[in-house]
């Protein structure tokens, strides 16, 4: 007996947790594997408006804003690389920007929904060769991660968001 397991067990999983992250778990799955109900990207961001998202946690620090444009940056660089293209990365400028007004926010949400959209296609259609794997869990880890940053954030800058 093998201990392998096929590749739509394996999409089937990851998409469970990836859409969790995201903010748009399955309807009418019981409990939830990383976060507390409702607390994905998409329920995070909702009530955050641009000057919270704008206002740094500690001197120097990131803002809600600059947390959302790297996690977007980082998943379109994901894909600039699946299409074969070999761009610089520019870390520190993927925090940018930092500071933002009504509608550059509503653009860096709309950017972070759509990287995630499209992500979320990609991997849906994928075999999952080796050389693609390693970055769709880099992914799924890097956006759980900023996520949890900026949940903890949430609370400093005075957001309503889900608790």
């Amino acid at each position: 007996m093998s201990d392998a397991i096929g590749v739509d067990t394996f999409r089937r999983t990851y998409l469970f947790l990836f859409e969790e992250i995201y903010g748009d778990p399955p309807k009418g799955d019981r409990g939830n594997a990383v976060l507390d109900a409702d607390t994905g990207w998409r329920q995070s961001l909702e009530a955050v408006d641009a000057e919270q998202a704008s206002r740094p946690v500690a001197p120097g620090g990131t803002t809600i804003a600059g947390q959302a444009a790297h996690t977007a940056y980082y998943i379109e660089l994901l894909e600039a690389l699946a299409r074969g293209e070999r761009p610089a990365a520019d870390w520190p400028g993927s925090f940018s920007p930092r500071a933002v007004d009504d509608q550059t926010w509503e653009h860096t949400r709309e950017r972070l929904f759509g990287a995630l959209g499209r992500f979320r296609a990609m991997v849906d259609a994928s075999d999952f060769p080796p050389e693609q794997l390693q970055g769709a869990l880099g992914v799924l880890l890097h956006t759980a991660y900023h996520l949890g940053a900026v949940r903890q954030m949430l609370r400093v800058v005075g957001a309503t968001g889900p608790s």
